[in-house]
């Protein structure tokens, strides 16, 4: 059973509980005031009767001095007979005179002082019973008659409760109905939502109509359905990039074992002379130097993805000074000079990490330049922390291939890389360094004028005092 038909069900029952009685206890109480009205007109017709007819056996008596009242009682009840009153009288408990029906059990009208009124039932028919003491030598007299009225007054009020009740559950059933869709429409939207996403329709969110708890609820869903899809692009880019990883790594590994496995045959099987052994081992020689470059790389990275640091200040100029004296020889092979200019002092990081990210900038742009270029290091204040640049005046980057260059294995120009001896590994590695420090890689390049390779750090919020 749904939710909104066990809510129907829920609230027309505990409604129509409540309305049957409340109606029940007003009706009745209408009843019994029109019985209160019934008897009071019942109680002065008696008290006329029991009046005259004291009067009139008082009389009797003076006037003939017989106590045999039965043939005055009879003629004077024969009056009011025809009005459909019937009459008792009793002398103590002797019954002198009746023309009314006759029953046994308790006679409780006939212990009234000085009336005592009674319902009764008889042949499906109500009959009112008033008995009480007359002022005439003791007697005791009961006057009975049908209370049409009250009884038909009660049928009517049965029916009219019945109509009543079946008229308003109707009206509330349907109101009920109207009420609950309109009210849980809000859940069916989100039902819906829920079996899209589930689907595989990530991108499906929730109407929000209303600021109540559905509406909050809605929108809650919305943030969570946001929050998956997220994760969801996040582990799908994770996973398209961990196959141009392994595609890319495939690659790599590939062209050298394919060299090695060549000239390893040749060195075995062929007939050569000394210089092309020399030659065969050689190559044998640089391709395992690539494998290990490679495999060292490789480590490198993993090792970053799972590290955390500690973030402590370094000395920028030192920083600066120690990454040109670690490509001292690549700058005199090349007759190339470094220049630092530094207007910030220190920045906070792993100080071995950095030098690392700077020392791949520098040999890019060592390999990227002519000879006889210039390779500036600089430092300054940002608008949120520090900010460290390489410039270089070499052949520049391709601005298709900017946003690219920081992926694993991603080369710009595979012929020319392979001829430097790059393999892809170290911008990647230099954007894994950032991440640690909290940092951001940016890229400016024009192709043959310069390439500026900006990273900016922010303070982090514990060393900001």
């Amino acid at each position: 059973m749904k939710f909104w038909q066990k809510t129907y069900l829920s609230v027309l029952i505990v409604f129509l509980i409540a309305f049957d009685l409340g109606a029940y206890a007003l009706l009745k109480k209408s009843y019994q005031l029109n019985e209160q009205l019934d008897i009071s007109r019942g109680v002065s017709v008696y008290g006329s009767i029991e009046n005259s007819l004291s009067y009139i056996l008082g009389v009797y008596k003076e006037s003939t001095g017989s106590t045999n009242y039965e043939t005055v009682i009879a003629s004077f009840a024969e009056n009011y007979y025809k009005e459909d009153i019937l009459l008792e009288v009793y002398q103590a408990d002797q019954l002198i005179f009746s023309n009314a029906y006759q029953f046994t059990g308790d006679r409780a009208e006939l212990r009234g002082d000085p009336y005592h009124s009674v319902y009764r039932k008889m042949n499906d028919e109500l009959w009112l019973f008033i008995g009480g003491k007359m002022e005439f030598q003791g007697l005791r007299l009961v006057m009975s008659r049908k209370s049409e009225y009250l009884q038909d007054y009660h049928v009517t009020l049965r029916q009219y409760f019945i109509k009543l009740s079946i008229v308003i559950s109707l009206i509330l059933s349907a109101a009920l109905i109207f009420l609950l869709i309109q009210l849980t429409a809000p859940i069916r939207r989100l039902n819906k939502g829920v079996k899209a996403i589930a689907a595989g329709a990530y991108d499906q969110r929730v109407k929000v109509g209303a600021n109540d708890e559905f509406g909050e609820l809605a929108q809650d869903f919305n943030r969570m359905a946001d929050a998956v899809s997220n994760h969801i692009d996040t582990i799908n880019k994770a996973s398209e990039d961990k196959e141009i990883f392994i595609n890319n790594l495939t690659h790599e590994l590939k062209t050298p074992i394919t060299a090695i496995k060549g000239y390893s045959e040749f060195l075995n099987h062929a007939n050569h002379n000394e210089e092309e052994r020399k030659m065969a081992v050689q190559y044998i020689y640089e391709h395992i130097a690539r494998l290990d470059v490679l495999s060292g790389k490789l480590m490198q990275l993993l090792y970053l993805k799972s590290e955390e640091i500690a973030l402590k200040p370094v000395d920028i100029e030192k920083l600066f000074s120690y990454v040109a004296n670690m490509e001292r020889h690549h700058l005199e092979a090349k007759q190339m000079t470094i220049i630092r200019e530094c207007l910030a002092d220190e920045v906070y990081g792993d100080q071995e990490l950095l030098q690392s990210m700077f020392i791949n900038f520098v040999e890019n742009s060592i390999k990227a330049s002519s000879s006889g270029g210039m390779i500036k290091l600089r430092s300054y204040h940002g608008h949120e922390g520090v900010v460290l640049e390489v410039l270089d005046n070499g052949r520049g980057i391709p601005e298709k291939d900017i946003a690219k260059i920081t992926e694993a294995f991603y080369v710009v120009d595979r012929s020319r890389s392979k001829e430097l001896g790059g393999i892809g590994l170290g911008l990647s590695i230099c954007n894994q360094i950032a991440q640690l420090h909290h940092a951001n890689i940016q890229i400016d390049s024009k192709e043959n004028e310069y390439t500026r390779v900006s990273v900016y750090f922010t303070t982090p919020l514990q060393l900001e005092d």
